[in-house]
């Protein structure tokens, strides 16, 4: 692995604000899927497609792809056979390289730490990668990425074992299904690089 993907990895799990994420996202879009496929052997996307392939048999359901980056998550699930996918991300850097794959419906950018501009209840599956963490999405907006799922919608989540307990989001997702907001069906561990041990959550939840 180089010098240089050792310190982007470094410098994303060390973001600390809005401002410097999409400053990273922006400088790393060029070469983002070199660094995460090549040389860590990043599978989440695919994790991510396959939970949903095997939990819904409709393929024309509505996604939206929170944190869609270059369009890895929107890949695997063209690949899974789902045709109508939105994403969303902070980068307008990333989206440009997304925008050239030709497997999103709609591109947005938007900032998934405020209210970001969709409407209520319009998506059947919502599926976050990656995008969870310190200096990403944190706790307390995941309330709000809930807002634009129907009801019986999926959420599928990836996020980094460290950041799942540090960052609070382990209590977060058990006070959500506390209160009724959702209730949890998938949570397990797995190793989403294959060249560097790199433990994360997977967490396929169900709107309520």
């Amino acid at each position: 692995m180089s010098r240089c993907s050792k310190d982007i990895l470094k410098r994303v799990n060390h973001l600390d604000d809005d401002a410097s994420s999409r400053d990273l996202y922006d400088d790393w879009s060029q070469s983002y899927d070199a660094h995460l496929l090549d040389d860590f052997g990043y599978i989440s996307p695919q994790i991510a497609a396959q939970t949903l392939a095997h939990r819904s048999r409709q393929r024309d359901v509505d996604i939206i792809d929170y944190g869609c980056g270059t369009g890895l998550v929107g890949e695997e699930l063209a690949r899974q056979g789902f045709t109508n996918v939105d994403g969303i991300d902070i980068s307008a850097g990333m989206l440009g390289q997304a925008r050239e794959k030709g497997v999103y419906r709609n591109l947005i950018g938007g900032d998934l730490t405020a209210r970001i501009a969709l409407d209520d209840a319009i998506y059947d599956v919502a599926i976050c990668v990656g995008a969870m963490g310190a200096g990403h999405v944190g706790a307390r907006h995941v309330p709000q990425l809930l807002r634009p799922l129907r009801a019986g919608g999926l959420f599928i989540i990836t996020i980094n074992s460290m950041h799942f307990t540090t960052e609070g989001f382990a209590r977060a997702f058990r006070q959500l299904e506390d209160a009724g907001s959702w209730q949890i069906r998938v949570l397990e561990q797995f190793n989403y690089m294959t060249q560097l041990d790199r433990p994360g959550w997977l967490v396929l939840a169900e709107k309520r």
